[in-house]
């Protein structure tokens, strides 16, 4: 299956907050725009490879709960519990080939679903949107697959001057999922993104213990929940906690939205 990560979901109630405070910080995050369909909106910071945080708040709860969007739904479900990151997205430019590699996996493909949204200089973007169904409750969720209306070298053209940033030339290079079945949640990874379990690299950090794997260009760390340190205790289980971004000019921790943003030189 050749995909690549393409973006983190971040939820939070004032995406315009998360903005400013990565502006604060040097990043070039802007306004997204509004997806009237969904009663969504978002902003937006990108960085090379066209990798990008969303995050993604409500202009119509009403309007979201009624979605049949998949993530849409996940991000209805998880404002119950609070802000944080919901979801990772990888890029494919052969969104059907996704599908035929799911249904080899003996996985049921959701999809594809049809997305839009209005930028702020008036240009419609497009894009197509998969998903798996998810039994497994008590593990990390499956991510989800998008294949954007453009082809990603006319996409890099036109968005390189969004991924120049004042602070330098930052990378979004890992992301830290909180799980409550380690071994569980790295044989469903495994299983469907054709990895071996065996060597996987097992380490420890400030955080906690993790394997980590390596999936389309980006590197997924599995943390066990009961191994998380008290410091960041509020993670939610099962999703995304800690998105990782090196190429900074030192070395930070910074939570913005109850989303953990580990900045490493």
């Amino acid at each position: 299956m050749n995909v690549t990560f393409d973006h983190i979901v971040h939820f939070t109630k004032n995406p315009e907050e998360a903005k400013t405070a990565f502006q604060l910080i040097g990043f070039h995050a802007i306004n997204g725009g509004k997806h009237p369909s969904w009663g969504t909106y978002n902003c937006l910071n990108y960085f090379t490879e066209l990798r990008y945080i969303e995050w993604i708040g409500f202009t119509d709860f009403d309007k979201a709960k009624t979605s049949d969007n998949v993530l849409i739904q996940q991000i209805v479900a998880d404002s119950y519990k609070g802000e944080g990151f919901s979801q990772l997205a990888f890029r494919t430019d052969d969104i059907y080939s996704v599908i035929a590699h799911i249904q080899a996996k003996g996985l049921k493909p959701i999809g594809p679903f049809s997305g839009s949204r209005k930028r702020e200089d008036g240009k419609v973007l497009s894009w197509s949107m998969l998903f798996i169904e998810d039994k497994q409750d008590d593990t990390c969720r499956y991510p989800f697959f998008i294949q954007w209306g453009e082809p990603e070298e006319a996409r890099a053209t036109e968005m390189a001057p969004l991924m120049q940033h004042s602070i330098g030339s930052p990378s979004l290079s890992y992301i830290g999922m909180n799980v409550s079945h380690l071994d569980e949640s790295l044989q469903k990874y495994c299983h469907l993104f054709d990895v071996s379990c065996q060597p996987v690299t097992q380490s420890k950090d400030e955080f906690g213990a993790y394997f980590e794997l390596a999936i389309g260009n980006i590197v997924i760390r599995l943390y066990e929940a009961k191994s998380l340190i008290s410091a960041i205790e509020s993670a939610l289980i099962n999703r995304p906690f800690l998105c990782g971004i090196t190429g900074m000019p030192e070395n930070k921790i910074v939570q913005v939205k109850n989303g953990v943003y580990q900045f490493t030189v």
